[in-house]
């Protein structure tokens, strides 16, 4: 098996439409170990709650696409629970394609270090790719404070999102949904414990 095609999954636009008529929200998880994602499955299964398991270029690299896919279709079986993939922050094309021809149904192309004009034709060439397949897409623009694998973006650099500026993005480019830069951000929070 070379992806998810026996996996109980969930089409994440779908899950995004149908949550928006129930209000609810799906959650993402960034996955990075096999304990993380064991405890996301279950209490996402105890709670008969739909998830998606997201994972980083660098959570891909390192577990490999296709045993991560095979371990996700694993637990979606062993779990009876539908679940969905989702590739967060990737910046490539071509990693991009490759995991789309492996199953994944859910990729985010974070182009927003580029210029707008930039990030938009990247955007595009994505879209255009991705829903040939009929996978999700979602991009950023701004800059979303903090870190991301090897993306390490200060606080003083973080770029607001201009809502302007993100309809003229969503039109251009097609996407299905949108990562904005509010104040929020990917962070590692250490405290001193005054010892």
């Amino acid at each position: 098996m070379t992806g998810c095609e026996n996996v109980r999954g969930i089409d994440k636009a779908d899950a995004e439409q149908r949550m928006q008529r129930g209000g609810y929200a799906v959650p993402a998880f960034n996955i990075h170990n096999l304990e993380t994602m064991q405890v996301v499955v279950e209490t996402a299964a105890s709670m008969h709650a739909p998830v998606i398991i997201a994972g980083t270029p660098g959570t891909f690299t390192h577990a490999g696409t296709e045993n991560l896919m095979a371990l996700v279709s694993a637990m979606a079986k062993q779990y009876h629970h539908p679940l969905a993939i989702h590739l967060d922050h990737h910046t490539k094309f071509d990693d991009i394609a490759q995991k789309v021809r492996s199953g994944v149904r859910s990729v985010m192309i974070d182009a927003s270090h580029l210029p707008f004009a930039q990030n938009i034709s990247r955007v595009k060439e994505v879209v255009d790719f991705c829903h040939r397949f009929d996978v999700s897409v979602e991009a950023e623009l701004g800059q979303l404070g903090g870190q991301e694998d090897d993306v390490q973006v200060n606080e003083a650099d973080a770029l607001y999102t201009n809502p302007v500026q993100a309809r003229e993005f969503a039109e251009a480019t097609g996407i299905d949904s949108l990562a904005v830069a509010i104040g929020n951000g990917s962070r590692y929070v250490c405290q001193s414990t005054g010892a």
